[in-house]
């Protein structure tokens, strides 16, 4: 039996995490399933997807919308009950979903050494679009920075005032429409578990970074630096800068991830220590 949910129980995440767990462990891999979110859902929107055999939940699906032009989707069957269709009805509901709520994209999460996880999503009619290492800090090191002052970056949490200067930096770093970061900005603004901290380069804002902070662990997310303050030393300074913070908050767990193809990020981050734990393919559906 299928059940869609607006926001999720204490029980229904348990059973989601032991399902996870069996997953994990049939597979030899290691779901994204973005815990801090779904422990977080709103109560007015429908994003999880629930099968159930009797009382035991064998299947499960996520929608993640972080903005409205694409939604990810991440999910699994017990490997007891795959081949019945289970995974097909519930993508269908989350795709169903999606076009209700005017969602032209619909991107799989898959695991990089998941075959069936590819074969379903190829299957479906979605195609490749890229991939990102999923890496965590492993030693404890640090580069050098640059002590001339007069090329020192600052970091400080964002405020309301930074809002025009995140937006065009989302813009630049990362290559979005004015739109996107317009909204994108506004959702992580709103979050309570999510900070953004931005960097000044004397009063010009040349970068920005996010942290998600869990109960053990740390995670980097939306860190760029503007285009044309590339290479010069900015990235390096302002990642320092934050795992820094981290570590004085208590957090010894920090994670991230990068796409495949982003080489020079790639090199930054193992030059602060980390190392790569696995990787995720995104497969893109276009939904009519």
């Amino acid at each position: 039996m299928l059940i869609t949910k607006q926001g999720l129980s204490e029980q229904e995440l348990a059973a989601i995490a032991e399902l996870a767990d069996i997953c994990n462990k049939a597979d030899g891999i290691q779901l994204k399933l973005n815990w801090e979110t779904l422990k977080s859902r709103p109560t007015d929107v429908t994003n999880d997807f629930l099968y159930y055999d009797g009382d035991k939940l064998v299947g499960f699906a996520a929608l993640y919308v972080f903005r409205s032009t694409e939604a990810e989707l991440s999910g699994m069957v017990h490997p007891d009950y795959r081949r019945q269709g289970i995974f097909t009805q519930l993508t269908r509901a989350a795709q169903d979903e999606c076009r209700r709520r005017n969602i032209p994209k619909l991107i799989y999460i898959v695991y990089h050494l998941s075959e069936s996880g590819k074969a379903f999503a190829t299957a479906t009619g979605a195609a490749y679009g890229f991939s990102e290492y999923w890496m965590a800090r492993t030693k404890e090191l640090l580069p050098p920075v640059n002590p001339d002052p007069a090329k020192t970056v600052s970091l400080r949490l964002v405020e309301e005032r930074d809002r025009e200067a995140i937006v065009a930096l989302n813009v630049s770093g990362f290559a979005m429409t004015e739109e996107d970061s317009r909204e994108y900005v506004s959702q992580s603004q709103a979050s309570e578990r999510d900070k953004t901290y931005i960097s000044h380069l004397g009063e010009t804002p040349v970068g920005k970074i996010g942290v998600m902070e869990e109960a053990d662990k740390a995670f980097i997310f939306g860190f760029c630096v503007a285009s044309e303050m590339q290479r010069k030393g900015l990235g390096r300074q302002i990642l320092s800068k934050t795992i820094e913070l981290l570590k004085e908050k208590g957090f010894q767990q920090i994670e991230l991830e990068v796409a495949v193809e982003n080489v020079q990020a790639l090199g930054l981050y193992e030059s602060c220590g980390f190392e790569t734990t696995g990787a995720n393919d995104y497969y893109e559906l276009a939904l009519s």
